[in-house]
């Protein structure tokens, strides 16, 4: 063995003076060991789970971003379902109207005639007259119904009419209903009764049908607004104020509300709007004030 030069000696004096540290416990090693495993394996969880959030959030994002279209989707598709039966009713049928001060002269596809009433509507499918000829009337209509292989039917809110080749006035307003006839056999029926009218009588029914509650009509050029005339029989004040109204195009209003249920009867002359309020004020007895398009009944 080399002898040690003077400075490697001075080293090894020196190193054999140094207290070196016991050597560690190894279960105490093996217990740190695990704790620090456990620690990555936490932070290994947390990783995970933010990088899951990390990719929730474009999830959620685009859920928020499709969702509005989504419902506005739906609600298309709901508003088309509903829809859709009323599409096709229009497309389907035909819809004649007058308004206020209105009448019309329509000529059906089978050749008969309606004249239509002011305030008044008529509809029929646009295949009328090739296996039926049925038709729906709210207000008031007069029929001149050419013969034909079916019946002619009319429904309304108060009854059906139903003819084969007449002449007629069918008039179904909120405030009554009334069937005339000109000529031929016409028949008026509801659920539950059904009347058959001949050539010059009339049904003038609220709510039911009945033999008893047949009439003659008891003046000539039937019907009265056909002819420029408001014919009244016992007609209540706010009956032929209605028909005024809609004829004129006016507004009625009375001081007194019980004015209204008075009865009247006469015949009115239905070309001139002041001689017809002038004949109202005599047959009522009662005085009116008109100011614009409004009259008010004193």
């Amino acid at each position: 063995m080399k002898k040690l030069d003077d400075i490697q000696k001075q080293i090894w004096e020196h190193s054999a003076q140094v207290d070196l540290p016991s050597p560690p416990d190894k279960e105490l090693v093996w217990m740190r060991l695990s704790q620090q495993m456990n620690i990555s394996d936490t932070d290994s969880n947390l990783n995970n789970g933010q990088n899951q959030q990390r990719f929730v959030q474009p999830t959620d994002s685009f859920w928020s971003r499709i969702k509005p279209r989504l419902n506005y989707a739906v609600a298309l598709g709901l508003a088309l379902v509903v829809s859709l039966p009323y599409a096709y009713d229009s497309i389907t049928t035909e819809t004649l109207i007058t308004k206020t001060t209105d009448f019309q002269t329509i000529q059906l596809p089978d050749g008969s005639t309606i004249n239509l009433n002011a305030g008044s509507k008529i509809k029929y499918k646009k295949d009328f007259n090739t296996n039926h000829r049925t038709l729906t009337l709210s207000g008031e209509a007069y029929f001149d119904v050419k013969k034909g292989k079916t019946p002619f039917v009319i429904n309304t809110d108060h009854g059906q009419v139903t003819v084969l080749g007449t002449s007629f006035n069918v008039r179904a307003r909120n405030d009554g209903f009334e069937v005339g006839v000109n000529s031929g056999i016409v028949k008026v029926s509801n659920e539950t009764k059904a009347v058959i009218l001949h050539k010059g009588q009339m049904l003038d029914v609220d709510s039911k049908f009945d033999e008893t509650n047949l009439q003659q009509v008891f003046y000539g050029n039937y019907p009265d607004w056909m002819n420029n005339k408001f014919v009244c029989d016992k007609t209540p004040l706010s009956e032929i104020c209605g028909e005024v109204e809609r004829t004129f195009g006016i507004k009625f209003e009375f001081t007194d509300p019980s004015v209204s249920d008075l009865t009247i009867t006469g015949v009115i002359d239905a070309k001139n709007l002041n001689s017809v309020l002038s004949t109202i004020s005599l047959l009522a007895q009662h005085e009116f004030k008109f100011d614009g398009d409004i009259c008010t009944i004193i």
